[in-house]
């Protein structure tokens, strides 16, 4: 293969480009299933340290180019310079492609002194460790391996049983089992034995994925709400300026009224679509008396509308302290009474907290002045409407697997995910976390409802397929309606039993590894080494 002649360090920073590719905004989910293998060409007969290095290169490379809005967004919304964006990205990335390379060099690892096929012991350690990603020590779970088959929908559906991780594994099986074809030196046997394994696999996974499908559409909903998702399409730079705050609001009671006039169940307003702190109870001290008469706007709106209101707003909570503020989302009923709400529990790093504050805080706010200072919240709040249950997920929220089927095991059999993309611009963002969401939607085989403030707000179905999704930066009002069923999947039941499995195989794999003698280790002959002890049996 031509690969062979190519510099390693330009091979691992091509993969990582291929693989960035296959996730929105270029949406070549293709590329997913064939990116690893340049990197596999790079660390071919390579020490192990080479390997992990050039598994971290090509991380490097994946994460910058995926998450290049990030720098964007530092720029447009914070005091940070344009010429200093590139350092949190490029920081960010380098953390989070450390990930991978465990990953990459684990499974190398283990299959060059245990008899364990690679292309077995890779999809393991890769479905593993993206779940510690997604963990620890903060969690950013952003464009994981299996995101990029969202739109895949035969291939995904037995994501209810692992999660999307099971996903990742599938697709890293393939990667890994395409380089053992393509590459000239493997035996005949061995790539027999690994074409025979991805071959049962995915037709295993498209056998199940359409009879699922089949199954699901044949089965009558248990409900059927008619909702208004209210896409108020706010720009940042105004929408907390207390002189455009009756302009803001003004958008939102049009959008409640027309709503109303067309029969609407409730409607949806985004994350934060309220710009004025909302207490519960009413309660407000004179500093914050505006505050409180639009609380009292948007109670009289619903009466006067008889139109129940689900809506995002700051609120401040007691604590040691004092109060602190938290990220809500608020139901309010048809009669203008607050009926329930959720404080947000999984903040954005560095955007809505800062972590290690005793140590970082000093630092991020003399680089860069416009973070947030929220508390996040205890515990998850499932609402109750017309007979069904509403697990809310504010904003990042939707990214985090865990999180959101703990929801679906609490009683929600309908997602609402608001949230505010208006930082992204037209970037790749806003259509990177309706990708992830959808994998959210498939895992627990439950519909969500997601209301943007600048888009895309859309309704995606328990199989994953998205529809009546918005323009991004229009202002619209769109009705739809949302078909709902209680369905526990083993997935939103068991959590992420499969990735911790993968992860304990792994560290099992590795104690094992380390501790046979020297001399009964095969010799290290790179990573298209798929184990001679079976290839020669």
């Amino acid at each position: 293969m031509p690969f062979e002649t190519w510099p390693r360090w330009l091979l691992a920073v091509l993969s990582g480009v291929i693989v960035s590719l296959a996730f929105p905004k270029a949406d070549l989910g293709v590329f997913a299933w064939v990116g690893f293998v340049p990197l596999f060409y790079a660390v071919l007969n390579a020490p192990m340290g080479q390997v992990f290095f050039y598994s971290w290169l090509q991380g490097l490379s994946f994460f910058s180019v995926s998450l290049y809005w990030i720098g964007i967004t530092l720029h447009n919304f914070t005091s940070m310079p344009l010429w200093l964006t590139p350092g949190p990205l490029v920081l960010l990335a380098a953390i989070e492609a450390l990930y991978g390379a465990v990953a990459i060099w684990a499974a190398t690892y283990v299959s060059r002194n245990l008899p364990i096929a690679l292309f077995i012991a890779l999809p393991i350690s890769w479905a593993g460790l993206e779940w510690v990603r997604a963990t620890f020590p903060i969690g950013f779970p952003w464009n994981l391996l299996g995101d990029a088959a969202y739109r895949n929908l035969v291939l995904i559906q037995y994501a209810e049983f692992t999660g999307v991780y099971g996903v990742s594994a599938l697709i890293m099986l393939f990667n890994a089992v395409l380089f053992e074809v393509l590459h000239r030196d493997g035996a005949s046997r061995r790539k027999a034995w690994a074409l025979s394994t991805v071959t049962v696999a995915m037709i295993g996974a498209a056998v199940f994925g359409l009879l699922r499908i089949q199954q699901l559409d044949k089965q009558t909903p248990d409900g059927v709400l008619k909702l208004a998702m209210a896409q108020g399409n706010i720009a940042e730079e105004v929408k907390w300026d207390p002189d455009f705050r009756a302009n803001g609001f003004a958008a939102y009671t049009q959008a409640t009224v027309f709503a109303a006039r067309n029969q609407a169940d409730m409607v949806i307003w985004p994350e934060a679509a309220a710009t004025f702190i909302f207490q519960p109870e009413g309660k407000y001290p004179d500093s914050l008396a505006s505050d409180a008469q639009y609380r009292q706007m948007l109670l009289t709106l619903a009466r006067e509308t008889k139109l129940p209101i689900l809506f995002g707003a700051l609120a401040l909570r007691r604590s040691d302290d004092g109060f602190a503020p938290v990220n809500r989302a608020y139901l309010v009923s048809a009669d203008g009474q607050v009926e329930s709400y959720y404080d947000k529990i999984q903040l954005v790093p560095f955007g809505e907290y800062v972590p290690l504050r005793w140590l970082l805080g000093s630092l991020v706010k003399a680089v860069a002045a416009g973070f947030g200072d929220l508390v996040p919240g205890g515990q998850q709040t499932i609402f109750s409407f017309k007979g069904a249950h509403l697990g809310i997920l504010i904003c990042y929220e939707s990214l985090f697997p865990d999180l959101t089927r703990r929801a679906v095991a609490n009683g929600a059999d309908v997602l609402v995910n608001i949230t505010n993309d208006a930082w992204y611009g037209t970037s790749a963002a806003p259509y990177q976390l309706l990708s992830m969401a959808a994998m959210r939607a498939v895992e627990n085989h439950t519909p969500m409802v997601r209301v943007a403030n600048t888009g895309i707000s859309a309704v995606i179905d328990p199989l994953g397929r998205i529809r009546a999704n918005t323009e991004l930066f229009k202002r619209t009002t769109r009705l739809v309606t949302v078909k709902f069923r209680p369905r526990r999947t083993v997935y939103a039941m068991v959590g992420d039993l499969f990735a911790e499995i993968c992860c304990g195989l792994t560290a099992l794999g590795l104690i094992i590894a380390s501790l046979r003698p020297t001399s009964l280790k095969p010799r290290e002959v790179g990573i298209s080494h798929f184990v001679s002890l079976n290839g020669s049996r």
